[in-house]
C-alpha cells in the first residue's frame, strides 16, 4: 500500500513503502505512469502540475488532486484522507494514482477539481485567490494541450465537455 508524504521539495506525494520493507503488488499494478505533461505553475512555492488526459479520447487537461490539496488549509493527515476517499470512493475511476518526476500524484479531470475547489472555497479551505490561480492555470494547460492538436475538429471541445458530463449542444 502506498502513503502519503512530502517530497525533498516540500510537496505531497505518495511513497513507495517497498523501501521500507512493505510491499503490496495489487497497489503496484494500479499505479500508472503519468499522461503527457502539459504545465505546471508555483502558487506560494508550491506545484500545480496540470497533464494531458489519459485515455486518449477527446477531454480536457487533467490535474494532480494531490498538488490541490496541498495547497488547501487541510492539514497533512485530511490530505491523505481525503485522496484515499478519491481513489477508494464512488468516482474512483475519475481519479488515477500516477508516477511523475519521482512523485506518486493522484489525477483527475479538471472539470472535477473545479468542482472540489468551489467546494474547499465554500467550506473555507482555500482562499478565493487559489481558486482564480487554478481557474488562470487550467485556462494555460488546455492552450498548451491545443498546442499539440492543430488539426482537431471543432466539435473536439464539445466532445471533451461531454466526456465527463451530460453535455449536449442545443439541437437547431
Amino acid at each position: 500500500m502506498f502513503f502519503y508524504a512530502w517530497s525533498h521539495d516540500g510537496h505531497p506525494a505518495f511513497r513507495d513503502p517497498a523501501a521500507s520493507g512493505r510491499h503490496d503488488r495489487e497497489e503496484d499494478s494500479m499505479l500508472q505512469p503519468a499522461p503527457a505533461f502539459l504545465h505546471a505553475a508555483d502558487f506560494r512555492n508550491l506545484p500545480l502540475r496540470f497533464f494531458a488526459p489519459p485515455s486518449g479520447r477527446p477531454d480536457l487537461p487533467w490535474v494532480a488532486i494531490s498538488d490541490l490539496l496541498a495547497l488547501s488549509r487541510l492539514t497533512r493527515h485530511q490530505q491523505q484522507v481525503t485522496l484515499t476517499m478519491f481513489r477508494n470512493g464512488d468516482f474512483q475511476a475519475l481519479f488515477r494514482t500516477v508516477t511523475h518526476d519521482d512523485d506518486i500524484l493522484v489525477v483527475c479531470p479538471v472539470l472535477y477539481a473545479r468542482e472540489i475547489c468551489h467546494a474547499f472555497q465554500d467550506e473555507g479551505l482555500i482562499d478565493a485567490d487559489l481558486n482564480d490561480f487554478f481557474i488562470r492555470t487550467n485556462k494555460t494547460a488546455f492552450r498548451k494541450q491545443q498546442e499539440s492538436m492543430p488539426d482537431r475538429d471543432p466539435a473536439w471541445f464539445f466532445q471533451a465537455m461531454g466526456a465527463h458530463a451530460d453535455f449536449s449542444w442545443p439541437q437547431t
